[in-house]
């Protein structure tokens, strides 16, 4: 255990912190998989449905950095309040929506809360803990939104199979509401005053901005093109064959087996960061390649979609780690940063999947997906300087 020598109370506090991100991701992915039943009750097409998933996004990726900036010196505890409490009100919005727009107004709500709560996680986390164990308690943290990326798609379209779209975001607004009272009775408070992430060594060099930008990209060309996709998960199961009635059940299954790839990171990810990033990228290239035309069908899509979804959970780990060792910035504006990349990533690639599937089909969008991940592993191969082969021991204690 990485905190074993932290007191209760800071444990206490790292956990709600990744309660934090596991909601917040939750929050922002849940929509993927409602999306077939969303685009019944407005009457829409399944890539305008999408929309819901790039308004969220958008103002995630607009909002990340300024946020953390202009933050810094802000209470930490009532700021997390209230970026919690706009998620209450951007799902219950949603829940109750009489119109598709009243629902992306929601969704835009969620979006300026997720890149508020991404900017204090990472930052409150610093505070927490001595400056040595920064970087680790960053990505403990962090790991939140991986576990939430892969779950709450899942997660969200069990609940809407047996109950409904909209009862599945009444779900998300109570957790949200609880999530709420335990950060305000359990969290324990911050000094404001300064950042203890600036205790970390910084280079800030034009070199280190260069890897840094470098990491910030490949995560979200990575991002682009998974969410091309996978925002269109559902449809593209049922054009392979699954039946309608099985849909949850295997997106649970996928997100089970997905897990897989966040454990596996983090066995290599302070160790061999260039083959942890070659094995997750081409786990989605093989994935997603199976998912092209009918190669595979029924369950064996599933198996594809599950190993795609390994890989891409791997990734994540190793971007924020290699965010953090570049050394260009604090760590706190590192992974506002990469939760930025991400966000663009997902507005880009959810738009752009939903345009390319509605005119296209996907007999177009999944090799157009398959080539930008093909793109992000090619810049991370011929990238040492990001992603190193072996790392030496001071990069490791840069790292954690």
């Amino acid at each position: 255990m990485l905190f074993k020598t932290l007191p209760k109370q800071t444990i206490i506090g790292l956990c709600a912190l990744f309660a934090c991100t596991f909601t917040a991701l939750t929050s922002e992915v849940a929509p993927v998989g409602l999306l077939i039943d969303m685009a019944q009750g407005f009457s829409i097409t399944e890539g305008q449905a999408g929309l819901a998933v790039s308004a969220f996004a958008l103002m995630v990726a607009l909002g990340a950095v300024p946020l953390t900036i202009l933050t810094a010196k802000v209470d930490r505890k009532k700021l997390m309040l209230l970026s919690l409490g706009g998620y209450v009100l951007s799902n219950l919005i949603a829940a109750i929506a009489p119109t598709f727009l009243v629902l992306c107004a929601g969704r835009a709500i969620g979006g300026i809360a997720h890149a508020l709560l991404m900017s204090i996680v990472s930052a409150y986390a610093a505070r927490l803990v001595p400056p040595k164990m920064t970087g680790r308690a960053i990505s403990f943290v962090y790991g939140g939104t991986s576990l939430g990326s892969i779950l709450g798609v899942p997660g969200a379209a069990a609940i809407g199979h047996f109950a409904s779209w909209r009862i599945a975001m009444l779900v998300m607004t109570g957790i949200a509401v609880l999530l709420t009272v335990c950060i305000a009775v359990f969290l324990p408070p911050v000094v404001t005053s300064g950042d203890a992430s600036t205790n970390l060594p910084s280079v800030g060099s034009r070199k280190a901005m260069k890897i840094f930008l470098i990491v910030v990209a490949i995560d979200a060309i990575f991002f682009v093109a998974h969410n091309m996709l996978y925002t269109y998960v559902t449809p593209l199961l049922l054009a392979h064959g699954l039946p309608k009635s099985a849909l949850s059940i295997a997106l649970l299954l996928t997100g089970a087996v997905s897990i897989l790839g966040l454990w596996g990171a983090g066995q290599i990810v302070d160790r061999w960061p260039a083959a942890g990033m070659l094995a997750g990228g081409m786990a989605m290239l093989i994935g997603m390649g199976l998912m092209y035309g009918h190669i595979l069908s029924g369950w064996g899509s599933v198996a594809s979609v599950a190993l795609w979804c390994t890989g891409y959970s791997a990734l994540i780990p190793f971007v924020m780690s290699g965010a953090i060792r570049a050394r260009a910035t604090r760590p706190d504006v590192a992974g506002a940063a990469i939760n930025g990349g991400s966000n663009l990533g997902i507005l880009l690639g959810s738009a752009l999947g939903g345009q390319v599937l509605t005119w296209s089909g996907f007999g177009v969008l999944t090799p157009i997906a398959i080539a930008i991940t093909l793109t992000a592993i090619l810049l991370a191969i011929f990238n040492p300087e990001a992603f190193p082969r072996i790392l030496n021991s001071s990069e490791e204690e840069v790292a954690s």
